[in-house]
């Protein structure tokens, strides 16, 4: 009987050792969330930010079209960070609905901010007429020790 509450006991202890390890800041996640919004459109953007590996997960993008002016809406993300300033594909809300939503990651090595555009598309022509920017989200994360 002893041996079986001194396992368990064992046990107890290493997991109270062990689990702080596992949930290292190395592997920790922080979110942030903007908003664009006018009388026209509105597009949302909610992102965990991963330390270890260095990643966008997961990245929450909801667009809504709210005129029928004959523009499709459309939303893309804008990251800098050690790769540069990347503006990345845009998502447009498909044709015949109001509102699309999407959840995607990105790894691109060290992020120091990241925005969004949501942009009013000419529906024959493809071109951008206009975009709004949403505010500048920063890395929740200092890197300056590394």
């Amino acid at each position: 009987m002893r041996l079986k509450s001194s396992l368990v006991a064992t046990a107890a202890a290493l997991a109270t050792v062990v689990t702080p390890l596992i949930a290292s800041p190395a592997a920790a996640a922080s979110g942030t969330e903007a908003t664009v919004s006018t009388n026209s459109y509105y597009g949302r953007m909610a992102i965990g930010w991963r330390l270890n590996p260095y990643r966008l997960d997961p990245i929450q993008i909801t667009a809504q079209d709210r005129a029928t002016d004959g523009y499709v809406v459309g939303i893309r993300l804008i990251t800098n960070g050690e790769n540069g300033h990347k503006v990345w594909s845009m998502r447009t809300v498909p044709s015949g609905r109001t509102s699309a939503s999407w959840s995607t990651h990105l790894q691109a090595g060290w992020i120091d901010n990241a925005y969004f555009e949501v942009c009013k598309i000419g529906a024959g022509s493809g071109v951008i007429a206009s975009c709004e920017s949403s505010a500048v989200t920063h890395n929740p994360f200092d890197d300056s020790s590394m």
